[in-house]
C-alpha cells in the first residue's frame, strides 16, 4: 500500500518523500476543492519534475463541481496535464471524465465523488470504464472498506487521515452572512481560521469560503494508526489530507504511518499522541446518511 499526501507547497516535498510519502496530491484552486495548497500551473510543472526526480508519483486533484463556463478551461488544463505525463487525476464530476476521454487520458482517472463509492459494484462498474481507480467514501466502516475492495479490479484508495469535509455549497455563505449583518466580509474570504459553533451541541466545525463555495468540516481530524496495517491488506493507496495542518505535522504523521507499515513503532502509543482533536471517524460507526 502506498501513502499519498497533500504537500503544503513545493518546499515540503523532499522531506515528505524522505519520511515515507509515495504519492503527492497536487492541484490548482481553479479546478479543485479544499486543497492544502493551491499550486499555480508553473508550480505544478516544477512539482512534477521534482517528484519524478525523487522516483515518486504525482496525482493531480480536479474534484471541482463543473459548470458550462468551466469546460473550456478544464479542457485546456487537461491538455497541460497530458503533456506532463502525471501518474493520476482525481475527479468527482463526470464532465472531467468526458473531457479526459476526449484528451486521451481516461486511463489516469481516479473517481472520488466524496460520498458515493459505498458498495462493491462501484469498482466493478468503473473498472469497465477503463479508469485507473476510485476512492472509497470516507463515511463508511472498516468492514465495508474490506468488502468493497476485496476483488481489486482497479486501484482502491481511501482518505485515512485528516480533516473530513461534511458540507459543500457553491453558495458564498460566509459572504452572504456578513452582507446580511451589514459588515465587511473580505477579511473572512479564504480565511481558514474560522469555525462555526452548533447551537444545540458545543461543537465547533472548521469552515471557509473560497472561489468554489463554502466548506464545513468535521470537528475532529481522522486518524487510522491502529487500523493502517489492516487497511494495507485491502487498499492500494492510503491518503493523508493536510488541510489546516503545517509541514511539521505532515512530516511527523507520514513517518508514523510509514514506520507502522514497516512494523516499526506501537500503533496504540502513536494514536494516544493524537487524542483530543482526532478520532476514528466512521470506521466503527455507521453514518445515518448511508445510501
Amino acid at each position: 500500500m502506498k501513502i499519498a499526501i497533500t504537500p503544503i507547497g513545493l518546499t515540503g516535498i523532499k522531506e515528505l518523500s524522505s519520511n515515507g510519502a509515495d504519492i503527492f496530491l497536487v492541484g490548482n484552486s481553479s479546478f479543485a476543492n479544499r486543497l492544502a495548497h493551491s499550486f499555480s500551473i508553473e508550480e505544478i510543472t516544477e512539482a512534477n519534475d521534482l517528484i519524478k526526480s525523487l522516483n515518486k508519483e504525482i496525482y493531480i486533484v480536479m474534484n471541482m463541481i463543473v459548470h458550462n463556463e468551466n469546460l473550456k478551461d478544464i479542457k485546456e488544463f487537461l491538455d497541460v496535464i497530458k503533456g506532463l505525463e502525471v501518474d493520476g487525476i482525481i475527479f468527482g464530476d463526470l464532465a472531467v471524465y468526458q473531457l479526459a476521454k476526449i484528451t486521451g487520458i481516461k486511463n489516469l482517472l481516479i473517481y472520488n465523488p466524496e460520498t458515493l463509492n459505498t458498495n462493491y459494484y462501484d469498482p466493478m462498474f468503473w473498472s469497465k470504464q477503463g479508469i485507473k481507480g476510485l476512492t472509497i467514501s470516507k463515511e463508511i466502516t472498516l468492514d465495508d472498506v474490506k468488502q468493497i475492495s476485496k476483488d481489486k479490479l482497479l486501484e482502491i484508495s481511501l482518505i485515512g487521515h485528516g480533516h473530513l469535509n461534511m458540507f459543500h455549497s457553491k453558495r458564498p455563505l460566509i459572504e452572504n452572512f456578513f452582507k446580511f449583518t451589514n459588515k465587511e466580509h473580505n477579511e473572512y474570504i479564504e480565511n481558514r481560521n474560522l469555525k462555526v459553533i452548533e447551537e444545540k451541541r458545543n461543537e465547533s466545525y472548521p469552515i471557509f469560503q473560497d472561489n468554489q463555495g463554502t466548506h464545513i468540516f468535521r470537528e475532529k481530524s481522522l486518524e487510522s494508526f491502529k487500523e493502517v496495517n489492516t487497511l494495507s491488506e485491502h487498499l492500494d493507496v492510503f491518503m493523508i489530507d493536510g488541510i489546516f495542518k503545517n509541514n511539521d505535522y505532515l512530516n511527523k504523521t507520514v513517518k508514523y504511518y510509514h514506520d507502522l507499515l514497516k512494523n516499526i513503532g506501537n500503533a496504540e502509543d502513536i494514536s494516544k499522541l493524537y487524542e483530543g482533536d482526532h478520532d476514528s471517524g466512521f470506521l466503527y460507526k455507521k453514518t445515518v446518511y448511508d445510501k
